[in-house]
């Protein structure tokens, strides 16, 4: 019995060899052709016969060759064939072939009826198949089809499948006696056909043909068929090829990065490896970031450390164990908690976290020595600007007070710390002084209520990696005060730094533009004389004066290994007289690095806190990085964004003395206090200035600010080349992720296309794609689209007659979202994975998410529209806070922050109770509705929808289902689906339930509807939720748009990639048409001019400008996404 299993494993794997060589072997031959084929023939004169491994078939009739296997997955079919006349009655016509064919009446088997079908044509319109007839109808069409199986069609020409292409030109048709080469590819949705290398059908199906039979056919011909061979793959990939994004790290990097998974592959339990290659693994943690329905994992996320100059990474399932490598000496998390603190270990760091208190971090040490400690946050604020007039302010100090410390997530590799807290102002006595003269004292009552307040609410994620020398902080804080008296002069965190050397043996360095250093002793060795330690040299030349210009015949002077990072020996080493040069040599105690304008940074230095600064050096744009230390040990810290984020800086005090203090500023106390106020004390008129300002509504109370920093805890100061290396590191990030190729196979993020460029108007397509982006790069940099509260927006409208973007009109200012401009920049880097338009989706991510949206307080769950202040807009909707987009970001970096602006607004529709979206539109008094609240299908309801998706995806929380299902359904069961009217209907949000109280004839339509991002999150939503009445009426809608609109309200505004989901589920080539058309002639509501730019040139403009005077961001985003979209499904092949 023991030998058994030995043989059977061997027979098993033998015949699974052999079976899969089957694909390979054509089979067209005398001794093989009836295992491998079968005739399906109307006529049985037909005749086969062989020469070699070529097939020659008579027809007198009708007749399909079926080759006997079944394909199915991801299949490539390539056989070459040639129709032959060479005789009388040999006739030219009919080179066709069916693939994935089956019969819906029994799919397992086509050969159930057989016999009735008889190789009759029109009876194999009862199949499911793609069909090519090339040189068809007596060699005058060539067409291709995809039938659907209805037996109807059989007798009625009417419902028979429409041509989806069509060719009638001599190019393609048949040449007699040509041996013409056939290759077919079916991948995932596309369907593609090719004839001697040239592709005549590139087919996107809805609803694709994944299994199925092959058939030759032919009638009345004589054809020769050989070297017919194929190929299965499954739909599901093994492997998920990662890259990086950006260059390959030059040094050891920590990664955090999210990986999708279709259906039923991965469940939470299953065992993820990161492989360099066959042998070696990286460990990594994994952890599920999202669910499907039936449990398994969406999304997965996975952090670990990658070694430098590791290129080529993939995920997969562990099956068995590899060996691992790290070159860090220790890859593992280790942690321990006590009542007081949380201690955390890395194999390099140590770390203590205090529970409570003032200090994010206690201390900080690295290798053992202490580098950093008493990290803690700091603001000072002011009660009104300084004007020339102001006699009386309020100065107030304020620092960071942790609440809560919880270990957030814990693995071998990762762990992640979780700080929140409050700013408090401890003062006990507040200075109201502010004058040029004697001025005026303020009353003190008022201002001392401050005392003890706590306000400016903060979240800090501290992220630490076994065997890593960095700790990632995102910092978060939330503005929550008055802005009429709450203005911040400066918020920043601070780090105290041991000093333990001499101040000659102590270094400050600031990165600067383009790689450039500025790094200095906190005592130069620099003077009148030059530093040395040859006492007889000294004593030699005592009568000899040495200017500071004169060479050193040494090797290396000390002043230049000084610059290098080498320890200068100490003090007593030096004779009397060199001892005299270092006791009168300046040393340096404050520095300064300030970024005040995207354009020009300074650094400056002073000897002490009473004396001036003095200008050091001054630059373009820095990088934000620093270091302050010794040569034994120091700190270095990166502000990311630095320069587009001013004004901000990074100060460096008390670096004589043993503890030196680094504070990185997020907001400079060197610019103007933060001024949250709204831009003018009147509103400029929705009518004359698309400005819908409300009394009350024009507030930041609630808004956010999300700043990354990294730690960088070292040995000491190695010189400037090691400072540049790791500037560049933070200058240029790189990040690990899946390839565009898989990502778009795992429909992540729902459905959108890659670059396709294979004929002419597709590569007119992907120009007027990259033709956008490139433009938006330059108006960026042009018109500085940089600072605090602005980075990572975009201007809305443009004014040609001006030549400026309409910064200071109303609603035509800031984007802040509409039509989905995130959107747009994300499925642009999905489909390229460029790191150019990554950093530009990202920084609109984390600006839109934070600063355009209230976190909490009245309005919290909802964002403000577009308009000259962020927050000035009176229309608070949710299409502005949806999860819909964050949830890129979120999901390809598994970034917590984005996790919680997610979380925030699972519950926003109870806002509804409060605040109705169309309170001013459609008054309530005017539009009958007795609902506790009420909203549109979109964009309400459809940001709502998405918020409840993600929850239940992220959380396994079916209640936030069950609401998508209510409304699905109860849209579906308004009296005219989303058509509607009016645009205001009932909704509950305890059940999810749409009504409507008004006339069922009522109609409307609403372009916004599906253009903020409702169209995407459909498209993903119905991957999860299957209810074919929604499914319907979204099908209808989408058809029907255009018409309806024009009908209702003589709307122009074009949605083509709404026609182009109508066109592609009813397989209509003519709608298809229609829709590649209006996007190329409309914008959205006027006829398209042609898209030009120009350069306008001083004195026209204050600096040369790229200029394209028809253009908007609303036009670039809604065209781009229609464009993405429409290129998957509908591609056009002229």
């Amino acid at each position: 019995m023991k030998n058994i299993f030995p043989l059977l494993f061997l027979f098993i794997t033998l015949g699974m060899n052999m079976n899969a060589q089957d694909n390979q072997i054509s089979g067209l031959n005398a001794r093989q052709f009836h295992k491998y084929w079968k005739v399906e023939s109307e006529s049985p004169d037909y005749k086969v016969t062989f020469i070699g491994d070529t097939a020659e078939i008579v027809s007198p009739k009708g007749l399909t060759l079926w080759r006997k296997e079944k394909m199915n997955g991801r299949v490539t079919i390539e056989y070459d064939a040639c129709v032959v006349v060479e005789k009388e009655g040999d006739r030219l016509s009919d080179l066709n072939c069916f693939w994935m064919a089956s019969d819906p009446t029994c799919p397992d088997n086509i050969w159930k009826r057989e016999k009735w079908r008889n190789g009759i044509f029109l009876n194999c319109y009862s199949l499911q198949l793609y069909y090519m007839g090339y040189g068809g109808n007596y060699n005058s069409t060539t067409r291709f089809r995809r039938y659907d199986g209805n037996e109807a069609g059989i007798a009625d020409p009417k419902i028979r499948p429409a041509i989806w292409k069509e060719y009638t030109d001599a190019d393609h048709l048949l040449k007699a006696n040509h041996w013409y080469h056939i290759k077919i590819t079916n991948e995932d949705n596309r369907v593609s056909y090719y004839i001697d290398g040239e592709r005549l059908v590139d087919f996107r199906d809805a609803e694709p043909l994944t299994e199925g039979w092959f058939g030759f056919r032919t009638t009345l011909s004589r054809t020769r068929i050989t070297n017919f061979r194929y190929e299965c793959s499954p739909q599901q990939i093994s492997a998920v090829p990662l890259h990086w994004i950006g260059d390959t790290p030059e040094q050891d990097k920590a990664v955090s990065f999210g990986v999708p998974f279709d259906e039923g592959d991965v469940f939470p339990a299953t065992p993820l490896r990161l492989k360099v290659n066959e042998y070696q693994d990286i460990p990594v943690d994994t952890w599920p970031l999202a669910y499907w329905p039936d449990g398994s994992v969406k999304w997965s996320g996975v952090a670990g450390v990658i070694p430098a100059g590791t290129e080529r990474l993939t995920l997969e399932k562990a099956s068995k164990k590899a060996k691992t490598t790290n070159k860090q000496p220790k890859a593992s998390i280790s942690i321990t908690e006590t009542p007081e603190n949380i201690q955390i270990e890395t194999g390099v760091l140590s770390v203590f976290i205090p529970r409570y208190g003032d200090f994010l971090i206690d201390s900080l040490l690295y290798k053992g020595t202490k580098v950093g400690e008493k990290a803690r946050l700091i603001c000072n604020t002011q009660s009104e600007p300084i004007q020339e007039n102001t006699s009386q302010i309020s100065f107030t100090h304020y620092i960071g007070e942790i609440k809560s410390v919880t270990i957030e997530r814990l693995g071998s590799v990762r762990a992640l710390v979780k700080l929140e807290g409050i700013h408090r102002n401890r003062n006990k006595e507040i200075d109201t002084n502010h004058s040029e003269g004697e001025g005026n004292y303020a009353n003190h009552s008022d201002m001392n209520k401050l005392n003890n307040r706590e306000w400016l609410p903060f979240v800090v994620r501290l992220y630490f990696y076994g065997g890593s020398e960095q700790i990632k902080m995102v910092h978060s804080f939330v503005y929550d005060g008055d802005q009429k008296k709450d203005f911040i002069r400066s918020l920043g965190i601070r780090f105290d730094v041991p000093m333990r050397e001499a101040l000659y043996n102590r270094h400050i360095a600031f990165s600067c533009a383009d790689g450039g250093v500025w790094s200095e002793p906190v005592q130069p060795l620099v003077g009148r004389r030059i530093l040395t330690l040859n006492k007889t040299d000294n004593k030699k030349n005592s009568n000899e004066k040495k200017d500071a210009q004169q060479k050193s015949t040494d090797e290396s002077s000390l002043q230049q290994q000084q610059m290098e990072g080498k320890r200068i020996p100490p003090y007593e080493s030096f004779d009397e007289k060199n001892r005299s040069l270092l006791d009168n040599w300046a040393s340096w105690n404050d520095y300064r690095l300030s970024q005040l304008t995207a354009d020009a940074f300074s650094i400056r230095k002073r000897a002490n806190n009473d004396n001036p600064w003095i200008g050091t050096f001054s630059g373009t744009r820095s990088d934000g990085y620093t270091f302050v230390g010794d040569i034994t040990g120091g700190l270095g810290l990166c502000m990311h964004d630095f320069w587009q984020s001013y004004p901000s800086s990074i100060e460096i005090s008390d670096a004589r003395t043993p503890v030196a203090t680094l504070t990185a500023w997020l907001w400079s106390p060197e610019s103007e206090p933060m001024d949250l106020r709204h831009y003018d004390r009147i509103a400029h008129d929705l009518n004359a200035s698309y400005e819908d300002v409300q009394e009350g509504m024009n507030t930041p109370y609630g808004i956010a600010r999300t700043t990354t920093f990294t730690l960088i805890p070292q040995s000491g100061y190695t010189g400037k080349k090691a400072f540049a290396d790791y500037a560049k590191q933070f200058s240029s990030p790189s990040l690990l992720m899946p390839t565009p190729n898989y990502l778009h196979a795992r429909q992540a993020f729902g459905i959108w296309s890659l670059p396709d460029r294979t004929t002419p108007f597709r590569t007119r397509v992907e120009d007027r794609l990259d033709a956008y982006i490139d433009f938006y790069q330059k108006a960026i940099e042009q018109n500085k689209w940089y600072g605090f509260w602005n980075y990572g927006d975009v201007m809305h409208a443009y004014d040609p007659v001006r030549h400026t973007w309409r910064y200071d009109v109303g609603g035509f200012a800031w984007d802040n979202t509409e039509l989905a401009s995130n959107m747009w920049l994300w499925y642009n880097f999905l489909r390229t994975g460029r790191i150019d338009i990554w950093r530009m989706a990202e920084a609109m991510t984390r600006h839109t998410g934070e600063v355009d949206v209230y976190h909490i307080g009245p309005n919290a769950g909802l964002g403000s529209r577009h308009n000259v202040s962020h927050w000035g807009c009176g229309a608070k909707e949710a299409r502005i806070s949806q999860a819909a987009w964050n949830r890129f970001y979120y999901y390809l970096t598994t970034d917590e922050r984005c996790g919680d602006l997610m979380t925030e607004v699972k519950d926003a529709d109870h806002k509804l109770y409060e605040l109705d979206p169309m309170r001013l539109a459609q008054p309530r008094s005017e539009y009958p509705c007795t609902a506790p609240a009420r909203l549109r299908i979109g964009p309400d309801w459809l940001a709502y929808a998405g918020n409840w998706m993600t929850e239940w995806e992220r959380t396994g929380n079916t209640t936030y289902r069950d609401k998508i299902k209510a409304g699905m359904k109860s849209i579906a069961a308004l009296p005219n689906r989303l058509f509607t009217g009016p645009k205001a209907l009932g909704f509950d949000p305890s059940t999810g339930i749409i009504t409507t109280e008004c006339d069922p004839k009522l109609e409307t339509t609403n372009h916004l509807m599906t253009i903020m991002g409702g169209f995407e999150i459909t498209n993903e939503m119905m991957r999860m939720i299957d209810i074919p009445e929604w499914k319907d009426a979204w099908l209808d809608h989408a058809a029907r748009y255009k018409k309806k609109a024009w009908e209702l309200s003589h709307s122009r505004f074009r949605i083509s990639r709404l026609m182009a989901y109508a066109a592609y589920h009813l397989r209509d080539r003519q709608m298809a048409e229609e829709a590649w058309t209006d996007l190329f002639t409309r914008l959205e509501h006027t006829p398209a001019p042609s898209f030009r730019i120009t350069t306008i040139l001083p004195p026209e403009v204050p600096a040369p400008l790229d200029e394209c005077a028809s253009i908007s961001t609303n036009d670039a985003a809604l065209w781009s996404l229609d464009a993405i979209y429409m290129q998957e499904v509908i591609p056009r092949d002229e």
